[in-house]
């Protein structure tokens, strides 16, 4: 996807709700043409798999495995979404991120099954070639829950 102005991105931030945001990376990337459509299906499809593979293997009762971002695996969706150029204050789930729009459906999935995404930074040995892992843990409950639960 082309770069976006912060004038640009910041109006986008400002307006957006969880569906308005992802329809306006929609309508941008349609503007943007065939390359950029195709990136954000891409993107779209990373995270439509992650949520059927996490779902499975919930329902399996089998361990969760992280999805992997980087290093021969998705290495086209990290490249879309510029992994190389994440920092600990900066990565998809920051406002600012071109493809955050993207990614919130993906929280909002969580959210609605008591889930909580984990994405973390991997590097190897020689700190040559890094990647990322996105998985997903229970929620911690709420203080509300936990009083409710206490009260019964």
């Amino acid at each position: 996807m082309a770069a976006t102005t912060l004038g640009a991105m910041l109006r986008i931030t400002e307006r957006c709700a969880k569906a308005d945001c992802l329809r306006d990376l929609e309508q941008q990337a349609n503007l943007q043409g065939p390359c950029a459509e195709k990136d954000l299906r891409l993107v779209q499809e990373f995270l439509d798999m992650a949520k059927t593979q996490f779902t499975t293997r919930i329902l399996a009762g089998a361990e969760v495995t992280p999805v992997q971002l980087g290093a021969g695996q998705n290495t086209t969706v990290a490249l879309i979404l510029q992994t190389f150029r994440w920092a600990p204050d900066y990565d998809i789930r920051n406002p600012a991120h071109p493809y955050n729009a993207a990614w919130k459906p993906f929280v909002t999935w969580c959210e609605e099954n008591d889930l909580e995404p984990v994405l973390r930074k991997y590097h190897d040995a020689k700190g040559k070639e890094h990647w990322y892992t996105l998985s997903v843990r229970s929620a911690p409950e709420h203080v509300e829950q936990q009083a409710a639960a206490a009260a019964s």
